[in-house]
Parts: C-alpha cells; sequence; structure tokens
C-alpha cells in the first residue's frame, strides 16, 4: 500500500528546504507527496473564496491555488517519478495541515513562516502541529550543508521506543547513513549528593552507566537484526539532555526523537522541555514520533 507525505509549503525559504525534504522522503519511500498552503484573510480570518461578492477572498483563493501549482510543478521537474498533489485550504495552518496528515506517514513543516503562517515565532508553528499531529512530524532546521551521513536517535530506555527506533532506522537504511543511538542519563545529581555525603560513587556511576548500556543493547537488538545494512553506533552519555542532543545535531542530516501521544483519545503529542529546544536550536531537521 503506497503511504503519503504531507508538508506545508508558503514559499517562504523555510517552507522551500521543507518542501525539498519531504519529497526526498517520499522519494526514498515511493510515497505520494502532498503539497498543502493553509491561507487566511488579512485579519487571520478563513478567506474561503466562497462569500457571494467577495472578491478579495477570490483573489486570496486563486492566488493560494496559483502557488501551490507552481510548488507541485517545480517538484515534478526535480523528481519527474513521483507522484505530486497539491491543495490551497482556508483555515488554520496547524490544524489544516494535522488535519490533512491524519493517517499519513509523515508531516513536514519548516520552522518559521508567513503568508499561511503570519504573525508566527520561530518554532511556533511546528509546535502548535505537533500539539495536533497523529503521525511522525518533521521539522525542517538548519542551512543546507555538506551531508554527514548520520542519522542520530534519541532514546528513553525507560520508555516506550520501537516507534522511533523503528523510524531511524528506515530513515538510515534508505539514506545510506550510519546510525548513532544515543541515550542520556540526566539524573547524576542522585550520585552528586552521596559524594557530598563523602561516599564514593566512582562505582556507582560505573554500574549505572553499564546497565544502561545493556538495555540500551537490548532495545537496538531486533532492529539491528531487521536492518542488517546499517552501520550502527549506541552511546550512554550524562548531563543535560538538551545540551547534548544539541551538540550531536551539528554532526547529523537528522535527528529523531519521540514524544507521547495525548491520553483520553485526543490527537497530538505533548512536547516537552527537551524537544522544544531541540526545535529552536538543532542544526539540523528533527523528526518528532509519537510514541504510546
Amino acid at each position: 500500500m503506497q503511504t503519503t507525505v504531507v508538508v506545508g509549503y508558503d514559499q517562504t525559504p523555510s517552507s522551500e528546504r521543507a518542501l525539498a525534504a519531504a519529497a526526498d522522503h517520499a522519494s526514498r519511500r515511493g510515497s505520494v507527496l502532498t503539497i498543502v498552503h493553509a491561507y487566511q484573510g488579512p485579519d487571520g480570518a478563513a478567506g474561503t473564496g466562497n462569500e457571494p461578492g467577495d472578491a478579495a477572498a477570490e483573489l486570496r483563493r486563486k492566488a493560494a491555488t496559483e502557488l501551490v501549482d507552481q510548488a507541485v510543478d517545480g517538484v515534478r521537474t526535480r523528481h519527474p517519478g513521483l507522484t505530486v498533489h497539491g491543495t490551497a485550504v482556508p483555515g488554520n495552518p496547524a490544524k489544516t495541515l494535522a488535519a490533512a496528515a491524519h493517517g499519513t506517514e509523515l508531516l513536514a513543516v519548516g520552522d518559521r513562516g508567513r503568508g499561511g503562517f503570519q504573525g508566527m515565532l520561530l518554532g511556533s508553528t511546528s509546535m502548535r502541529v505537533l500539539a495536533e499531529a497523529c503521525c511522525p512530524v518533521l521539522v525542517v532546521r538548519g542551512a543546507a550543508t555538506t551531508p554527514h551521513d548520520r542519522v542520530v536517535v534519541a532514546v528513553d530506555i525507560d520508555a516506550p521506543c520501537d516507534d522511533v527506533l523503528r523510524f531511524a532506522f528506515q530513515e538510515a537504511s534508505q539514506r545510506g547513513a550510519h546510525l548513532t543511538v544515543l541515550h542520556v542519563w540526566d539524573e547524576p545529581w542522585i550520585l552528586e549528593y552521596d559524594e557530598e555525603q563523602g561516599r564514593d560513587v566512582a562505582d556507582d556511576v560505573s554500574a549505572i552507566m553499564a546497565n544502561r548500556d545493556e538495555r540500551l543493547e537490548a532495545h537496538l537488538l531486533p532492529w539491528q537484526k531487521r536492518f542488517p545494512e546499517v552501520e550502527v553506533f549506541r552511546q550512554v552519555a550524562t548531563g543535560s539532555a538538551a545540551t547534548v542532543l544539541v551538540e550531536a545535531a551539528h554532526r547529523a542530516d537528522l535527528l529523531v526523537t519521540g514524544a507521547r501521544r495525548h491520553g483520553d483519545g485526543q490527537h497530538g503529542m505533548q512536547i516537552g522541555p527537551v524537544t522544544h529546544t531541540l526545535l529552536r536550536h538543532a542544526d539540523c531537521p528533527v523528526a518528532v514520533v509519537p510514541i504510546a
């Protein structure tokens, strides 16, 4: 069954990068690409173009449709074998994109915008989309650089991580990249307290790190068997998870992390402070995968 990749597009440089990344992703996976432009009136209201005699709304609709048509033509030129569709939809950008991506493989967005995303600050579009989306969301950050041939995935061994690992291994395999699996133990303050009480904590640190490395290896084993072509490096680090991951992003083409779904049947993900920091400061695209 052919899957679909959705990308939010508003003709800004950020959305152009998101469009390029989404087209590459769809090409690698043999997916259909759907380009969505959400547009609003000058006061932020949806400009449907359906109001009788509303010439301004009709002009907005035509301009939005032309913008999407140009984007579709550009992608078809760069990816002749890719199936590409485009749609211009009146409404709130984040809600529109999340709805368009329901049941799809991936939703890609840039990290800032104007026009359809007018008035949104750096990271706020992605944050609002993440709060609504049910599928993995790729937030395209950073300028185009020489490829590192490296995907980094952040793994919390104390939470469900198979969906995150599946996504990361698939990406590394299809990109022909090696995969760095990074687990950050961010509670060394426990040992610092013991050290202040005069205890020698060196052995405790070694034991904890060894245990976490063993647990990480156990999580990876089934995925390494499934993707034997992917060269995997695993690392257990201590300190601030946000700092460690932002540093790792300097040498990566993609950073993959997870976020818990909202409970009680609600759509979207709960974005914690670490992921929030990555969405604002990572030097490479960030894929956020929903987990139970």
